[in-house]
């Protein structure tokens, strides 16, 4: 009843979620829907209705609030009682919804459960904590992590005690909101050699790359806004984006990346606040966007009015082919925002990145930063500035690159080898991730499940889409693992696809006997 019920009109102004709490509300209203009726689930519903799951957690989270459902934990969410429906319906308007609001839920009296935010509930799902380790030893192929057996320790040890030594005390005190200068120097001239248009007043040193997705999200979006991103997208952008209420809008890619044509479509329909995308070694899909391309998509973003944030989170991991120049590299790039990080090419737990903030968003952006953290790490800066200043990142930046590509090149070289021949995947220049697209009828996280058991983790498809898509692909990660390892993970994903494969191919040759008989 619900999918012919509920309609969901993206052109609406509202959020797709509050579409659907507003839907669920007027069946209850109009008796459709009875008290203590139980909902369907948070996956089967997205599939009736065609939206990712993130979106109807995100209604039922609000139903909730609002007190017209009970969650009953490890049952599932009815629809609230008569008592309750009746109080509502006396109250009125505004100030009903304001009381329930205030009301802890039913269950949850005495607890805090009640005094947490809506954004808080709608907490990870098990798709999302299947793609994550959970401290079994496995061969590690779903996270974007660099091997930490090839961290440069020595180097850096040497240059964080004479940090240590030389500034004192004071190195453990608060720095500028900005960052670091001269490692904020450094990074403008290591930017501009490379083609972009940045100086060193527009740099902002950052707690790695993720607070840069919170501090814009901080920065444009109010509840409701509508953000382009590409189809599929880094999950845990997703998930930042998504804590701010907003509408994430999927535009789909082809080989070259996010299309231009249907940003345009997009936009032409509604406007947006921003438009996120990974130009070079893109994740999920390792795709690196072409020159040609990033104008095609520059020119939409000015022609709109909208901004735009090209993340490079591991652009300097090139392993083939030549460089393209960025966004910030080309005519119409004053609303672009560069984001970068030294987690990827360096070290992940560091936590340091940054961000180049055009002028017309500058002061915003330095409250923003100043409310949220005060200034980034001193400490960390003026180490990774020496590090950085002596040549040794570039020296760790070429032994990583030939590491990385042997890898990237054993993995490929496996597919091809265990793979079946239905099973197709990308080849990227450099970055730490490729994609992989089973036969439309298999699952991943069923494969997934599969591998686990057999020792192999990677990351299933549905975590990057929003609408639910994705269900027969999943990401590879090469760079943690070494080239013998990655050979028997991707041997043991290729025996369990060709296993399935065969499974699927006699239940068809089942049924077809059993419908000529």
């Amino acid at each position: 009843m619900l999918k012919e019920k509920i309609v969901i009109d993206r052109s609406d102004g509202r959020p797709i979620h509050q579409q659907i709490a507003d839907g669920v509300e007027k069946l209850a209203r109009d008796g459709e829907l009875g008290a203590g009726e139980r909902l369907p689930s948070i996956r089967r519903l997205a599939v009736l209705l065609g939206v990712n799951r993130n979106t109807v957690a995100q209604a039922y989270s609000e139903l909730e609030r609002r007190g017209s459902v009970e969650t009953r934990v490890g049952s599932g969410t009815y629809v609230g009682g008569a008592d309750a429906a009746q109080a509502r319906e006396r109250a009125g308007g505004a100030l009903s919804a304001g009381r329930a609001r205030n009301r802890p839920r039913a269950g949850n009296r005495g607890g805090v459960e009640h005094s947490l935010s809506r954004r808080t509930r709608s907490g990870p799902d098990a798709l999302a904590r299947l793609s994550v380790t959970d401290n079994v030893p496995r061969i590690e192929l779903g996270g974007l992590v660099p091997d930490s057996d090839h961290f440069p320790l020595e180097d850096f040890r040497v240059v964080m005690n004479e940090t240590m030594a030389e500034m004192g005390p004071g190195i453990l005190d608060y720095g500028s909101r900005e960052g670091y200068p001269p490692l904020r120097a450094w990074l403008a001239n290591r930017l501009r050699e490379q083609g972009a248009s940045i100086h060193e007043d527009e740099i902002f040193m950052l707690g790695g790359s993720q607070q840069g997705l919170d501090l814009v999200s901080k920065l444009l979006f109010d509840r409701g806004d509508r953000i382009m991103v590409e189809s599929p997208t880094y999950h845990n952008a997703i998930g930042v984006f998504q804590l701010y209420e907003t509408e994430l809008v999927p535009v789909a890619m082809d080989e070259y990346g996010m299309r231009p044509d249907l940003l345009d479509d997009e936009l032409t329909r509604r406007s947006a606040k921003l438009i996120y995308l990974m130009p070079n070694f893109q994740n999920p899909t390792g795709i690196t966007m072409p020159l040609a391309r990033r104008r095609e998509v520059l020119e939409v973003a000015v022609r709109h009015g909208i901004p735009l944030l090209e993340d490079h989170f591991d652009a300097d991991l090139r392993y083939a082919g030549e460089p393209v120049a960025s966004f910030k590299a080309l005519k119409g790039h004053e609303n672009v925002l560069y984001l970068g990080t030294f987690s990827k090419m360096l070290f992940p737990g560091l936590r340091l990145g940054w961000l180049a903030v055009p002028e017309a968003f500058r002061d915003p952006f330095r409250k923003i930063r100043t409310y949220t953290d005060l200034a980034p790490s001193r400490l960390a800066q003026v180490a990774i500035h020496r590090f950085c200043e002596r040549g040794l990142l570039d020296e760790h930046l070429e032994r990583v690159l030939a590491i990385n590509s042997g890898r990237l090149q054993a993995m490929l070289r496996a597919m091809e080898r265990h793979f079946p021949p239905d099973v197709r995947w990308t080849k990227p220049d450099g970055g730490m991730s490729l994609w992989i697209e089973l036969p439309a009828q298999m699952n991943a996280v069923d494969l997934l499940i599969e591998a686990r058991r057999a020792g192999v983790n990677f990351a299933p498809g549905e975590l990057f889409h929003l609408d639910g898509s994705g269900t027969n692909s999943f990401r590879l990660s090469f760079t943690k693992e070494t080239e013998d390892r990655i050979e028997r993970g991707i041997r043991t994903i290729g025996e369990l696809i060709a296993a399935r494969m065969a499974a699927d191919a006699g239940s068809r040759r089942a049924e077809s006997s059993n419908i000529l008989l």
